[in-house]
């Protein structure tokens, strides 16, 4: 007996947290007995040869000029394969118009994030949509909270699914003491929600050698290599750029850095925290609600003289950094587990299949 279908709907395949978790939970769907492939509606993306190397089916659109022709690239796609699940990443408004044109159902849409500085328009457009879809899966509680509160989704609409860690992939860094010259690290998109320039204006303020290492490409890379310069710490950085797998880098580092704006989850303080790195975050709903104070240092987003401060206490107090390390990895191992995030997705599922549709 065939197994049902799941299409999983992206924009691009880029090196995002979406895109990665999207990949793991495809890659162990057939285990769970169901079939998976990918479309990618807005064309391709440096993960797209992850995804092929892993086996996964990626049907990737060769002609996205506008928006009208990703979403009749979608419409072929479900009218070819007639998917038993379709599921949405990142893209409510068009993939959802394509289910609801095509009248395929069960729709599914996973919000990946909080999205405070949309337009009118765009809000009222996904407020459209998560209201439209079948059912809304959230990447935690905060964001869950958001969706209600911004687009009005009846809490009966709307689920929790963590993503899940591929712990294999991140070794432990160890228990050994800060190097003589502090090495952090963060990975990120090069985005202005990110918040690096905080970070690089309170790394310019400490009065003690340290060693930063930016992992991730976006539009604010220039920007932020010119901040360096202008504040005269650009030796002490180093722009590595987009790389396919951030746990060489995790592993060598003394911190970890995430001065994030807002975030839904924050995959990439998860795949640190599984890698035992000390961690200090923005004090953020998504990631407090990870967390706690037990397990990471929070400072207040935006603020250059509490990120200062945050560091130096870790740095200067490195043995307890460390144990709140150990915490925060057993939180990953506990409440964050790949083979959790694909056994409640494949619940979902189930759940849907068994409903009369």
């Amino acid at each position: 007996m065939a197994k049902p279908l799941v299409t999983h709907v992206l924009w691009t395949l880029g090196r995002g947290g979406a895109e990665r978790m999207v990949l793991d939970l495809v890659k162990h769907l057939p285990e769970a007995g169901f079939d998976a492939e990918v479309l990618a509606a807005g064309g391709a993306g440096d993960l797209l040869a992850e995804y092929e190397a892993a086996g996964v089916r990626v049907i990737v659109n060769t002609k996205p000029h506008s928006r009208v022709n990703a979403v009749s690239f979608l419409r072929g796609a479900i009218r070819k394969r007639r998917p038993a699940i379709w599921h949405t990443h990142l893209t409510p408004v068009w993939g959802g118009l394509a289910a609801k044109t095509t009248f395929v159902s069960p729709w599914i849409a996973t919000a990946h994030g909080i999205e405070p500085d949309l337009s009118l328009s765009a809000r009222l457009a996904r407020r459209a949509a998560y209201r439209s879809a079948n059912h809304v899966v959230c990447v935690s509680d905060s964001v869950r909270q958001a969706i209600h509160h911004l687009y009005k989704v009846p809490a009966t609409q709307t689920s929790v699914i963590s993503p899940g860690i591929d712990l294999d992939r991140f070794p432990a860094r160890g228990t050994q003491l800060a190097s003589d010259i502090p090495k952090l690290v963060t990975v990120s998109r090069l985005s202005p929600e990110k918040g690096l320039d905080t970070l690089l204006r309170a790394l310019s303020e400490l009065l003690r050698p340290w060693h930063l290492t930016i992992v991730g490409d976006g539009p604010e890379r220039i920007a932020l290599h010119r901040l360096a310069e202008m504040l005269g710490i650009l030796p002490r950085v180093k722009f590595v750029g987009a790389v396919s797998d951030p746990s060489p880098y995790l592993r060598a580092a003394d911190v970890f850095c995430m001065p994030s704006h807002h975030e839904g989850q924050g995959m990439a303080l998860l795949e640190a925290a599984a890698s035992y790195v000390p961690c200090i975050a923005s004090d953020l709903p998504a990631l407090r609600e990870a967390f706690g104070d037990d397990g990471v240092v929070f400072v207040p987003s935006k603020d250059v003289h509490a990120w200062r401060l945050g560091i130096e206490r870790v740095l200067n107090r490195y043995p307890e950094a460390l144990l709140r390390g150990d915490i925060a990895a057993k939180v990953v191992q506990e409440r964050y587990s790949l083979e959790g995030m694909v056994a409640k997705h494949a619940q979902l599922y189930r759940r849907f299949l068994r409903a009369p549709l």
